[in-house]
């Protein structure tokens, strides 16, 4: 179970400990900036980034608006152009510390961005001196020191960035700093650490469905199978789960023998997503097989395979449900590729034998 591993890299971290805009100001008297910051709250970036160009067109000097402009042009890729206006920003408002904030988030994003990412560092050191400046403005702006936390964790300074996102906490406990620390200390191995911060993270925002997510993943790997379902069917209680949250829902059923939970659940994350988990179907093959399902569980594991036809495992399971149904020759070829992809496979080895 420990491969999913990989997918708790702390590439999500940036969007999860985003670094919270300050008030909108002037936002109530100006109609264009104040519908754009709603659109940008529920994620229509484009629509957003149209009436933010409008209400810099119509105050062209009024710092809010142009640092939405920047933030919104970030979310739909336009990194030069975002740069430019956090630079003029800064330029013209040395006091105002969202463009500091916005200025290094630019940066962060030409870093990740760049082809090459040992040039791209360039880009992080850069972030980290837009955010000395800030501190110079303001020393006690919690997310100014969350943001320069993400700055070391990108440049794989972990100890600089656990003081960094320390110092936040300090200043302002929130969730999106919690997890920011959480996903740092299980990418250092220490998933104690971890699991208390997400705990604590959970704490603060219960309904926070991703977040519930992440810390039942790292529940199971923590072998605690029993506690990540409980976090999940609790959210679930609070908030339909994602595709996601089925997924991870079904592997903990899934490891806690609960055959047929873990067969809805995992139903209902490749209904939702279909492709976005190929695991899903590996796992549903062999809960079709021990409910003695076996078409089902063919079907299931066909499609795993299609979806990630280099993984023995796979193979081999498919092998199985081929030779249950009857279907030797579909059998032979599928633990024949499994020997393939992992020679000395003895198990597919048996199978080839017996056949």
């Amino acid at each position: 179970m420990r491969w999913f591993l990989l997918a708790l890299s702390l590439l999500a971290v940036p969007t999860l400990a985003q670094t919270p805009p300050p008030p909108a100001g002037q936002a109530a008297q100006q109609d264009a900036l104040k519908l754009g910051v709603q659109l940008y709250a529920l994620g229509r970036y484009e629509a957003a980034l149209e009436l933010f160009e409008r209400a810099v067109r119509e105050k062209p000097q009024d710092a809010d608006a142009l640092y939405w402009l920047a933030r919104a042009q970030l979310k739909v890729g336009l990194l030069n152009p975002a740069l430019e206006n956090a630079k003029g920003l800064v330029a013209r408002n040395p006091r105002y510390i969202g463009g500091y904030m916005v200025l290094s988030e630019a940066y962060m994003a030409l870093y990740r961005a760049a082809e090459d990412r040992e040039k791209g560092k360039a880009y992080l050191e850069q972030a980290l001196t837009v955010l000395r400046d800030a501190e110079k403005v303001n020393p006690r702006y919690a997310p100014l020191f969350a943001q320069r936390g993400l700055v070391y964790t990108l440049l794989g300074q972990l100890d600089k960035a656990e003081e960094a996102f320390r110092k936040a906490l300090g200043l302002q406990d929130t969730p999106e700093v919690r997890l920011a620390l959480a996903e740092l200390y299980l990418a250092g191995g220490r998933l104690d650490e971890a699991l208390e911060q997400y705990a604590r993270a959970l704490q603060l925002a219960p309904k926070d469905g991703e977040l519930r997510v992440r810390y039942a993943s790292a529940l199971l790997l923590k072998g605690r199978a029993e506690d990540a379902a409980r976090v999940l069917e609790e959210g679930h209680r609070l908030k339909p789960l994602d595709a996601e949250g089925w997924y991870t829902l079904g592997q903990a059923y899934f490891v806690l023998g609960r055959g047929k939970e873990a067969g809805v659940a995992l139903e209902n994350a490749v209904a939702l997503a279909p492709l976005r988990f190929p695991a899903a179907y590996f796992y549903l093959g062999q809960v079709y097989m021990a409910l003695g399902d076996w078409q089902k569980a063919k079907s299931r594991l066909t499609v795993a395979v299609r979806l990630e036809p280099k993984r023995a495992e796979y193979r081999y399971q498919l092998c199985l449900a081929n030779e249950k149904l009857g279907d030797k020759e579909g059998a032979r070829y599928q633990c024949q590729e499994a020997l393939k992809l992992r020679p000395g496979y003895k198990e597919a080895e048996e199978v080839l034998r017996r056949l």
